[in-house]
């Protein structure tokens, strides 16, 4: 008797101890609803393992999963994660939608872990194609993982930017566009140096003509972040 009931309780406890949080994220975006599976939460916080399927708003139709090795995200003071099917707001889901090429498609960022340089978010970007499916694309997530988070985006230039920081007083904008060779490469940059106490020194290099123009001022502190 005591061996059945070891091993009816055997597969209980092995399922539970592999038992997901679930969540719904249905404001991430106008054309995608999405359904949200984490590993690990605690204390608000939910991250490890997890895998994120979107669902075609319009028809319910499932359109593709995802999977991350760190799917960080939080939930408020008021929200239950071990409740089930719990729903996300829009600013807490671990996923951001946007036209990140400028091709006039939706394409999906998706958390996965934190930058160790900066404790920033880290995201694995998957563009939309023409098979009508989402995939890795690896130079877009490398600007979102080893940066200042997420990167912004510019559909009037079509550019992308990011943002980092050299200690405690060097901040750096650097924005990206395609080239002829489909690569994101650099085209111009704004470094604000804070070193001087009551100034800023800012340099801007624009990429003109295959060539670097290097222009260089210098403001009060108080003045230049009026502007």
């Amino acid at each position: 008797m005591k061996k059945i009931l070891i091993l009816i309780l055997f597969p209980l406890l092995y399922t539970a101890s592999f038992a997901q949080y679930k969540f719904l994220a249905p404001n991430a975006s106008n054309q995608y609803d999405a359904k949200v599976f984490v590993n690990d939460y605690n204390k608000n916080i939910c991250s490890g393992k997890g895998t994120v399927i979107i669902y075609d708003k319009a028809t319910n139709r499932e359109v593709q999963s995802f999977h991350s090795e760190n799917l960080i995200f939080t939930l408020n003071e008021k929200q239950k994660g071990e409740l089930g099917w719990l729903e996300l707001g829009k600013y807490q889901s671990p996923m951001i939608f946007g036209d990140f090429n400028f091709d006039g498609n939706e394409d999906i960022a998706i958390r996965n872990g934190t930058n160790p340089k900066n404790n920033s978010a880290a995201y694995d970007i998957y563009l939309f194609n023409s098979a009508n499916n989402f995939v890795l694309d690896p130079q877009l997530t490398k600007l979102a993982s080893t940066n200042m988070g997420m990167f912004l985006t510019d559909k009037v230039n079509k550019q992308v930017s990011i943002e980092e920081e050299t200690g405690c007083c060097i901040h750096k904008t650097i924005h990206f566009q395609k080239n002829d060779k489909e690569q994101w490469a650099e085209v111009s940059s704004v470094i604000e140096d804070l070193s001087v106490t009551d100034y800023v020194t800012v340099i801007t290099q624009t990429l003109i003509d295959g060539k670097i123009k290097r222009t260089v001022e210098k403001f009060k502190t108080k003045d230049y972040y009026k502007q």
